[in-house]
């Protein structure tokens, strides 16, 4: 075995989480580095999993968290491939026996007592370990295949995602290959991954070969350097799921008052301001405007200057930092910032003031854009449908819905459901919460079926009504995590989804739709303002508003509070794991579960209606905003354009007649 696996062994999933995050590797491989692990809010993980598993024992543990239940659910669809290999191959299936970790096996002694089964005696082999270069890993299967006339074992990853194989997927299966080599002599020519969805991805070793040779080369000499030491917490894809999330990263990005937290910072704008200097949140707010531009609309006014310059006197006491020292760099590069575009880097250096009050005097701020550029922004988005900002956002009626949505994307293993439709509507003078469920895809559509036809029946009816939504970034971050075009990133497309193959149900639907009765709260905030907050979900949005929900103070980690109530979007999807499969985790089937979703959507709901009032309101107290309440109209469109898209037409306009002109020889 080489030194450098007696020094250090590498995991193939240690390797993927390292391309996203240097710093992972650091925290994962150099315990020191790490602060005191806290424990998490209530019961610990272990106490939770022995909860859970008291009413019995089931095929798998009952996950403790959100990203533990995604472990499970692979875990799920690995045992499912196997059983599928059994089916097909029978007795040909060879299971390694496990690591004998009661009698205290190690890792190495385990991969010298399996030896080396690919003889071609077994077509599947399942859980085979490897230790290779520095490297071990556990290949899911490794299938027999013939090449020239010779035997080969190609390797077989099982994963969750349901198209798509990621690079880290493909990292893991070239380990695996070069392993496969280092014990047979024979390269493996192909890769393959099952997906979630049943699917079979195929890939050329050759097409990527060079690239993990490559990157091992690297991999193995910041292991042995021990160069990760040096690494920085950066945000990442990685994050949403990282264990060192919470109690390490966050509280040192906070420490630092570093930039992730600005609302809307990509981490090219990062990039671009570190090298002028500018690493903090305060650092971009304080620089002043007329560094900037002279575009008089991003000034703020007296009373706003002057919370401000109280906020940045507050943080300087309590840092101890000079801001000349601070914008030393950034005034040594002649104030410019060639790398971000001017509108860009204004937009962000608005949100970092917003932001500074917010930290320093724990009031939230909030900045109204002009008539012109909420205009702009419509138009820009190419959308001029109505309610897409505060100009246009309709007046509140007896008659609006108020509409949420709960989703779980792996309900199974090839399919998610939407467990939960929840809307708010008035009756008898009183607004009340109804509460939609489905338990299986039949059951779903004939929920989404039922809520279609009574919001189409509500229009008919009352043809100034509309529907409230507010589509939240939790949606966002379980379509990333499955990697397939989640149906659930859309208040419209969910309906829609049911309704692929039923044409009444879609008319009914578009017609909803093509009429304007749909009004996304989200579209009609980042139209239309700016505030001190890191981001713009409704949780956040809801604080403007002063809606409270009905539970205790959100936590800043896990899915449910101390009190039992949902924190999060993840949580709802996790309590609906834990009822809807139940059986699976050997649980009891606690209908308490769906009680916690249903506040959780409640009080969704809820702060959707609020915050709809509250944004009225503050249109009708400002008095640079006219009191629109109608969509544009087709034939005014032109008017909604800013001056520089109708300077752009005029220009666009004068070349095609400069060259009809030279065409005809004029």
């Amino acid at each position: 075995m080489p030194s450098s696996a007696k020094k250090t062994l590498l995991s193939p999933s240690k390797i993927t989480a390292w391309l996203d995050c240097e710093h992972y590797l650091t925290l994962k491989n150099n315990p020191e580095r790490r602060r005191n692990r806290k424990q998490s809010r209530g019961t610990s993980d272990s106490e939770k999993s022995e909860t859970l598993q008291e009413e019995g024992i089931g095929i798998l543990e009952a996950p403790t968290d959100f990203a533990d239940m995604l472990r499970k659910k692979g875990d799920l669809h690995e045992r499912k491939c196997l059983e599928n290999y059994k089916e097909k191959f029978g007795s040909s299936v060879f299971e390694v026996p496990e690591q004998n970790r009661e009698e205290g096996e190690s890792f190495e002694a385990w991969v010298e007592r399996v030896g080396n089964p690919m003889n071609g005696e077994y077509e599947i082999i399942f859980q085979m370990p490897f230790i290779y270069e520095g490297v071990r890993g556990i290949a899911d299967f490794l299938e027999k295949t013939e090449n020239n006339g010779k035997v080969v074992y190609e390797p077989v990853d099982s994963k969750l995602a349901r198209a798509g194989a990621k690079q880290g997927h493909l990292l893991q299966l070239l380990f695996y290959t070069e392993a496969v080599e280092d014990l047979t002599g024979e390269r493996p020519e192909k890769i393959h991954v099952e997906l979630g969805s049943g699917e079979r991805e195929s890939f050329l070793v050759s097409d990527y070969w060079w690239y993990w040779q490559r990157l091992r080369k690297k991999l193995i000499k910041v292991v042995e350097t021990d160069s990760s030491t040096d690494t920085k917490p950066e945000k990442c894809s990685h994050c949403g799921i990282c264990e060192f999330y919470w109690e390490e990263c966050r509280p040192e990005w906070r420490a630092n008052d570093s930039l992730v937290f600005l609302s809307g910072i990509r981490k090219t704008h990062q990039v671009a301001l570190k090298k002028v200097g500018i690493e903090t949140l305060t650092g971009l707010a304080a620089i002043p405007e007329s560094h900037l531009s002279e575009v008089s609309e991003y000034n703020f006014d007296e009373e706003s200057e002057q919370v401000f310059q109280k906020a940045i006197n507050i943080w300087a006491k309590k840092s101890g930092n000079n801001l000349d020292d601070i914008h030393s760099e950034w005034n040594a590069n002649q104030k410019k910032l060639p790398e971000i575009e001017i509108n860009q880097l204004l937009k962000l250096w608005r949100q970092a003031r917003l932001q500074v009050v917010t930290a320093q005097t724990k009031e939230i701020p909030t900045h109204f854009f002009s008539e012109q550029e909420m205009l702009e922004k419509v138009t820009e988005r190419e959308k001029s449908k109505r309610g897409e900002s505060l100009l246009h956002l309709p007046e509140m009626n007896e008659h609006d819905i108020y509409l949420d949505f709960e989703g779980h994307p792996f309900w199974q293993i090839k399919e998610g459901i939407i467990f939960l439709f929840g809307y708010l509507e008035k009756k008898d003078g009183k607004w009340e919460y109804v509460q939609l469920w489905s338990h299986d895809k039949a059951t779903e559509k004939e929920k989404a079926t039922q809520l279609v036809e009574f919001l189409h029946d509500r229009y008919k009816t009352h043809s100034e009504m509309n529907i409230y939504h507010y589509n939240h970034t939790e949606r966002a971050l379980l379509s990333d995590l499955m990697n397939d075009g989640d149906p659930t990133s859309s208040i419209v497309s969910i309906l829609g989804h049911n309704f692929e193959d039923s044409p009444p149900e879609k008319q009914k639907l578009d017609e909803l739709v093509n009429a304007g009765t749909f009004v996304d709260l989200l579209a009609v905030v980042r139209n239309s303002l700016q505030a001190g907050t890191e981001s713009y979900s409704l949780k956040e949005m809801e604080l403007l508003a002063g809606f409270t929900r009905n539970r205790k103070d959100l936590a800043e980690s896990g899915e449910v509070n101390d009190d039992g109530s949902i924190d999060k979007g993840a949580g709802a999807v996790f309590e609906f794991e834990l009822y809807a499969n139940a059986d699976l985790y050997g649980i009891e089937k606690d209908e308490d579960r769906l009680k916690r979703i249903a506040d959780y959507n409640k009080d969704d709901v809820e702060a959707t209606r609020e915050l709809h009032e509250w944004l009225i309101r503050k249109r009708e107290e400002n008095e640079r905003l006219p009191d629109v309440t109608s969509p544009i109209p087709e034939d005014q469109e032109e008017e909604t354009k800013s001056e520089y898209m109708q300077r752009v037409e005029i220009l666009k306009e004068k070349i095609i007649s400069k060259i009809e002109e030279e065409r005809s020889g004029i």
